[in-house]
């Protein structure tokens, strides 16, 4: 199985076109951030001191949380490429069970997704302190690290599951391509929550993603809110946690952080019976 990791590592990474789809939702916030939506979104704080901290840490911390849907997106397109020239069924032949060879697919996509984060985490630490920011302590690290985890294996286990319904090679890029484009909507970045309609609220919250989203921000953006709102009212920041989707309400009551790893642990669990029952099928 370790064999078929290494094959679908280097596949991905010499490809540059699944590169760069697997990052080009990323790509578009973190554009759109740079040239304009940046000043919108925080225009009322650009002379307040920690401004560029506080938006560095918001950005990076959504672009954190979608990295693995859209890279688990581009490394599973490997298998949808096997499926289509043969490879695949050529695999079945050889004496690698068809566990290993769906385990393969499995493994290198979550190492993909995680080894991105990772950069993407690191690239932050560096970009903050270049702006002056304080890093990162190191229990804030391992727990960003553990977050990265679990939502690289939510990631994973769902966009597999979702690759396992399709047929062919050119719906599966369609729908990479759109849930690219979308992922910045979902997760409450391109457009900050606060900002949507009640019923697009809604939505934003089931997505599980965003839920990921709000942690990874809960966890990097407690020192820059500190910093920009010294002396505020707590009112005044609540409603700012609640406007850039920090915090998650529903019914009027704050969805804690473990309520929100609850459901996406429920949601990954779902997607890997999902995934058993349609491989069972498939072997049957």
């Amino acid at each position: 199985m370790l064999a078929l990791v290494n094959r679908n590592l280097k596949i991905f990474f010499k490809d540059k076109t699944i590169l760069l789809f697997s990052l080009l939702g990323v790509l578009i916030v973190l554009g759109l951030y740079v040239l304009f939506l940046g000043n919108v979104a925080f225009k009322e704080f650009e002379d307040i001191p920690g401004t560029n901290f506080l938006i560095a840490t918001w950005v990076m911390s959504s672009i954190i949380a979608m990295i693995p849907i859209n890279s688990s997106l581009g490394s599973l397109s490997t298998m949808l490429v096997d499926k289509e020239k043969g490879t695949y069924d050529d695999l079945i032949l050889t004496s690698i069970s068809r566990t290993q060879i769906i385990g393969g697919y499995v493994l290198s996509t979550f190492i993909v997704t995680f080894s991105l984060s990772i950069i993407a985490l690191i690239f932050t630490e560096v970009y903050i302190r270049i702006i002056g920011g304080p890093l990162l302590s190191l229990q804030g690290v391992g727990e960003i690290t553990l977050l990265i985890v679990l939502n690289t294996l939510i990631a994973t286990l769902t966009l597999f599951c979702v690759s396992l319904f399709f047929k062919n090679l050119n719906a599966y890029s369609l729908f990479n391509t759109i849930l690219s484009t979308l992922i910045g909507f979902l997760t409450g970045t391109l457009v900050i929550i606060g900002e949507l309609p009640a019923a697009f609220q809604v939505v934003v919250k089931i997505f599980p993603f965003s839920h990921s989203a709000s942690l990874f921000r809960k966890m990097m953006m407690e020192e820059p809110i500190r910093i920009v709102f010294l002396g505020a009212d707590s009112s005044v920041i609540n409603n700012f946690r609640k406007i850039m989707g920090i915090d998650f309400y529903m019914n009027g009551e704050p969805i804690s952080p473990y309520t929100s790893i609850l459901y996406l642990a429920i949601f990954g669990l779902i997607s890997f019976i999902i995934s058993y029952v349609r491989l069972q099928k498939k072997q049957g």
